[in-house]
């Protein structure tokens, strides 16, 4: 019986001492980040039987655990990688916001000056200090929109730097929580959990959660096999993957995630990550960047190529056909790293008034080309090109293979490439190529209306008569390079020709009651550089102004 005293007290002795032991780890690690609390389990040592009953024969002291829910912990892993993920979109949405934070110094201010400034032009065309002041708003338009764009280019190469850092993060990571695995491993053979390294593993988890979303498996040795949310796997057994921020094939100038496995290769993108800061990380650049660049780059391409359109209709000081203001670079689609053939896609803009804000995926199969905008998903199947679409024409060049693939963006050159011509000031085209009066002798009240030059061509200014016979329901039209047109009935309020047709690059509504004899004469423009161009007034920066402010609303602050 004293013996079996003497063990009792010795196993109390060791159950209290493991308790104090625990408590006091306990306490030294309350501040230590990862650590779950432990707790030690005791049970009964049983009895000893005797003809009197069974004698107690004290305390077991059977292990030391975490307390530690499992669920939990994976409810805060998971939640983990959606906050980095929206944690480093945030961040450069702030970052691109700040780019835009002063609205007096954005691109919208700009326009409206250079509007205005079209506007003080329209009535003061013959001051050189006028047409200056309208080059100068061209100027301070195309540097406003290629700072941005510079700027833009910068929150972008510094997206793929992050994205290089946090790769080189996971693989480290990756090679930790494999060593504690064997660690664990090696000492769960013993029969008891090794809860400091088990504390150790959740927490490199836990900084793995934060730069990528990640599922777990245990296997029957307490080690933890780990894939991405998409399935691909990151670690099993002794075997680890590889994260590499390479240039992507689909577009060289971007840091594609690439991850490597036992000798296969597969190119990752935010859906596959789903969560974590690289996943965060690729939205910004890719979906919030890239919207806003397209979005900028639009506003200038519409702009240059509205304005150019308006000012090759004109005629300078000397009497010389308008040329471009704006100059915007050549785009060509980018060719996949893997296209095996050598055809090659290139655009060029049609409707300025039907352009989208988007980036544009084109395969080839074989048989048709396809065309995603990838702003909305909608996808348009040509056999050939060329093809007109959204605005754009794509052309074709060369012989593309079955399952080449391009990406195009249209406009993303333009917001580090646009640039305004070295004119002077007696070379803005203020004046109409053609002009047309009223006949001195005119009796009726015919009236001649929104006169305006809508083709450029040497044909504007040969001298052309229209008069009405009599009765004065035809008229006839003398002096067209196409011929005379003689007996054509005269329509009041009706535009001359009918649309889409022009004379000689012009066109004219006739309106009111003419008499028999009543003329008009269209000639070529007196003293270019002191007529008023009206097509440089209303009709050209009206327009403007609306695609501005609705481009503006959406994604640039006006």
């Amino acid at each position: 019986m004293s013996s079996s005293l003497l063990q009792i007290g010795a196993r109390s002795l060791a159950a209290a001492q493991g308790t104090l032991s625990t408590v006091s780890h306990n306490i030294a690690n309350a501040n230590t980040a990862g650590y779950s609390r432990q707790e030690v389990l005791q049970s009964t040592a049983g009895g000893i039987y005797t003809g009197a009953g069974f004698f107690g024969r004290g305390v077991n002291l059977e292990t030391v655990r975490r307390q530690y829910d499992g669920f939990l912990a994976g409810t805060v892993q998971a939640n983990t990688a959606m906050a980095a993920a929206d944690s480093a979109r945030s961040q450069g949405l702030s970052q691109l916001d700040a780019l835009f934070a002063d609205p007096e110094l954005g691109v919208g201010a700009a326009i409206d000056a250079f509007v205005n400034a079209a506007s003080n032009l329209a009535t003061r065309s013959a001051d050189a200090t006028t047409r200056q002041a309208w080059l100068s708003g061209a100027q301070q338009v195309a540097q406003r929109i290629t700072s941005l764009g510079d700027a833009m280019a910068s929150l972008a190469a510094q997206a793929n730097q992050r994205l290089a850092g946090e790769a080189r993060q996971v693989n480290g990571v990756l090679s930790e929580i494999r060593a504690l695995n064997n660690s664990i491993a090696q000492l769960q053979s013993s029969g008891q959990p090794p809860n400091d390294l088990l504390d150790q593993r959740d927490a490199a988890l836990q900084k793995l959660q934060g730069l990528i979303s990640v599922q777990t498996v245990a296997a029957d040795n307490a080690t933890l096999n780990i894939f991405t949310a998409s399935g691909e796997a990151l670690l099993v057994g002794n075997r680890v993957a590889t994260l590499t921020a390479a240039a992507d094939p689909a577009d060289p100038t971007r840091a594609g995630i690439r991850l490597d496995t036992g000798g296969l290769t597969r190119w990752m993108g935010a859906a596959d990550l789903a969560g974590g800061s690289i996943a965060g990380t690729l939205r910004f650049r890719d979906e919030d960047l890239a919207a806003a660049s397209q979005q900028l780059g639009r506003i200038g391409v519409v702009l240059a190529t509205t304005v150019n359109a308006q000012h090759r209709l004109g005629v300078d000081a000397k009497g010389q056909p308008g040329t471009d203001v704006f100059t915007l670079p050549a785009v060509k689609a980018q060719a996949h790293a893997e296209n095996t053939g050598s055809g090659a896609i290139g655009m060029q803009v049609m409707d300025a008034s039907a352009l989208k804000a988007s980036a544009y995926e084109i395969a080839w199969d074989g048989t048709a080309y396809s065309v995603r905008r990838m702003a909305d998903g909608q996808v348009t199947t040509t056999a050939t090109l060329p093809v007109d679409i959204d605005g754009l024409r794509l052309n074709g060049s060369g012989a593309p293979a079955s399952g080449d693939r391009w990406l195009l963006k249209p406009y993303e050159a333009a917001t580090r490439q646009m640039g305004v011509k070295p004119l002077a000031t007696s070379q803005v085209a203020t004046g109409m190529g053609a002009m047309l009066e009223a006949g001195a002798a005119n009796k009726g009240a015919a009236r001649a209306l929104d006169f305006a030059v809508v083709r450029q061509t040497t044909d504007n200014a040969l001298p052309v008569t229209i008069s009405f016979n009599s009765p004065p329901s035809t008229y006839n039209v003398i002096g067209l390079a196409g011929g005379n047109l003689m007996g054509v009935p005269y329509v009041p309020g009706q535009r001359v020709p009918a649309a889409p047709a022009d004379y000689n690059g012009w066109r004219v509504v006739l309106d009111g009651a003419p008499a028999a004899g009543d003329s008009f004469s269209v000639r070529a423009t007196s003293a270019p550089g002191r007529t008023t161009a009206t097509r440089l007034r209303s009709p050209v920066w009206a327009t403007s102004r609306g695609w501005t402010a609705r481009a503006s609303t959406r994604a640039l602050p006006h």
